[in-house]
């Protein structure tokens, strides 16, 4: 067998077959209008959203690791594109539409040289609350710009202030044949979500035929929009898709912007980090049930490869769409040939079928997208996040305000810099305990949460905290203060079990605390210091300079610090 090939291709087991062919099916119902849809959300013709997903698939079938990772547009990143596109003043459709593959080609390539690099943890720069409070006030966005195409009106804007201003100057201009489409839909697919499942459990229905139905809903709708206009000669009574281009995309490289690259370059960052925090967690989420791992890094490679795919395709930034992905899984697809039969589908349709689409109105569109985007507007975790850490609700609500009132481009670099800040401002902060030991043992614990016995004129404090340049001076400060506040002190012990790593303002920090002390007649003293810790020791020459008072264990220390008995005869 040839080596390059992925390992679910050396690998594959005939059992497999039907059911990545019924999962490759159903993904299909479901990829067509939410590229569809994902398109227009970005400002872009529809196919576009289609393009998007001819190559992508099969790359990440090639070079990804998921079994059931499906790879395509996103509704968060089409935002984020005609969030980035509209602030750029672009002079005409094709620039716009070419400047929008540049952000596919440049995101592509930085998430290349991320994995190249081995660069994974950049997706722990945007914490939980952050990352949940981005994906809520986002999907808000997305649920209420689709409202005006619901009605048969234009969509525009980008934060909450311009969709609801475009809202108000066009209500009175809203098309009654839209709304009539358009709002049954809605309901029927949100029906789908809840109620239908239900309804054919009782019918007795399988798990499979419940599945296909279910998840086929949209793909019905879409279908029976394009009925209903023809049956009641609508047309012309409401937006509809219009012509698309017949045929697959050509790959092509294409020409520079006409206002160049650099205006792209940070936002195409952003849309790389969403885009690879978003897939990362659908390929983590689809390998619990299977016991398997994922490895951050081949999937920056696979995703990369994948959008520039995309942008080769005239396609827009893609991702691993969650909803996508675990249908595709719960419709049973073994391996990523599901993703290869998706892939041919949708070029099939493309080159046979891409004119019947022309009829499919644009309120049926908007309706799936809010059907499937408003379950992500979910304000739980604020309310989890408040009951256990207040810090991490306030990073929540402030991310969630400031996309909805400034968009999500501005929100994104926000939700950046408020997990860094709020990173440092509990590492500059660290948790100080005095330690005391447990009777009748050797284990040492917080004195103000347990029983313990002390040392006189000994203060064993515990630092909970690497020492860095952001929280050396405020754990200085600190220690000196609690020095003050035992009252008569001869020797600090500070228990370095928590720190893990220590820089050179650490050290130096250190080195005066120890001088300082020294002139007050307090013996400064360090258990448990990890090796790697003690290492910058060794190198920074403070080795010698501790020698002696470094003890391998609290325990020891407590042994060489107790007084020495009197004996009287």
């Amino acid at each position: 067998m040839i080596d390059w090939l992925p390992p679910w291709v050396r690998h594959y087991r005939r059992q497999w077959l039907a059911g990545d062919v019924s999962a490759g099916l159903l993904v299909t119902l479901l990829l067509v209008p939410q590229g569809l849809a994902y398109a227009l959300v970005a400002g872009l013709p529809p196919q576009v959203g289609l393009y998007a997903s001819l190559l992508p698939l099969p790359l990440y079938a090639l070079l990804g690791r998921s079994h059931a990772q499906s790879v395509g547009p996103m509704a968060v990143t089409s935002l984020l594109v005609a969030a980035t596109l509209g602030k750029l003043g672009l002079a005409t459709p094709a620039d716009y539409l070419l400047a929008a593959v540049w952000l596919a080609l440049l995101s592509g390539a930085m998430l290349l040289l991320f994995g190249l690099f081995r660069l994974g943890f950049l997706a722990d720069v945007l914490s939980e609350p952050v990352l949940a409070g981005f994906t809520a006030a986002s999907a808000l966005l997305i649920v209420l710009s689709q409202l005006a195409p619901l009605a048969g009106l234009h969509s525009g804007g980008a934060s909450l202030p311009a969709i609801l201003a475009t809202l108000w100057h066009q209500a009175a201009h809203y098309s009654p044949h839209a709304l009539l489409l358009g709002v049954p839909a809605l309901l029927l697919l949100w029906w789908a979500r809840s109620g239908l499942p239900r309804s054919l459990q009782a019918l007795g229905l399988g798990a499979s035929p419940l599945l296909l139905l279910a998840r086929g809903m949209p793909m019905l709708v879409v279908l029976g929009s394009m009925l209903a206009v023809g049956v009641l000669g609508w047309h012309g009574q409401l937006p509809q898709v219009g012509r698309i281009p017949a045929g697959l995309p050509a790959l092509a490289w294409p020409a520079l912007p006409a206002g160049g690259l650099s205006a792209l370059v940070l936002p195409a960052f952003f849309i790389a980090l969403i885009n690879y925090v978003q897939s990362l967690s659908v390929a983590q989420l689809l390998a619990i049930p299977r016991r398997e791992t994922v490895d951050p890094d081949r999937e920056l490679l696979a995703l990369g490869a994948c959008n520039i795919g995309a942008g080769l395709c005239g396609g827009l930034p893609v991702t691993g769409g969650l909803t996508r992905s675990v249908v595709n899984a719960e419709a049973g697809a073994n391996t990523q040939l599901a993703s290869l039969i998706t892939a041919g589908l949708i070029a099939l349709l493309l080159w046979l079928g891409s004119g019947s689409l022309a009829a499919l109105p644009l309120t049926a569109l908007a309706a799936t997208i809010i059907a499937a985007v408003a379950p992500q507007v979910r304000l739980a975790p604020l309310w989890h996040a408040w009951r256990a850490e207040r810090s991490d609700a306030v990073a929540f609500a402030v991310t969630f305000v400031l996309v909805l009132w400034l968009g999500v481009d501005s929100g994104i670099v926000a939700g950046v810099v408020i997990s860094l800040a709020a990173w440092l401002m509990k590492s500059s902060r660290p948790h100080l305990a005095e330690l005391g030991l447990l009777p009748g043992s050797s284990h040492f614990r917080n004195v103000q949460r347990h029983p313990c016995q002390t040392l006189p004129g000994v203060l064993i404090l515990r630092i909970d905290e690497s020492l860095y340049f952001g929280n050396a001076r405020h754990v200085r400060d600190a220690l000196l203060a609690r020095l003050a506040a035992a009252g008569q002190v001869h020797t600090l012990l500070l228990v370095m079990s928590a720190v893990n790593r220590v820089d050179i303002t650490g050290l130096a920090m250190l080195q005066r605390l120890d001088d300082t002390l020294g002139l007050r007649g307090v013996r400064l003293q360090l258990a448990e210091v990890k090796g790697p810790v003690w290492d910058v020791f060794g190198r920074a020459g403070l080795a010698e300079r501790f020698a002696g008072r470094v003890h391998l264990s609290t325990y020891a220390a407590w042994q060489g610090l107790q007084p020495v008995p009197d004996f009287h005869i």
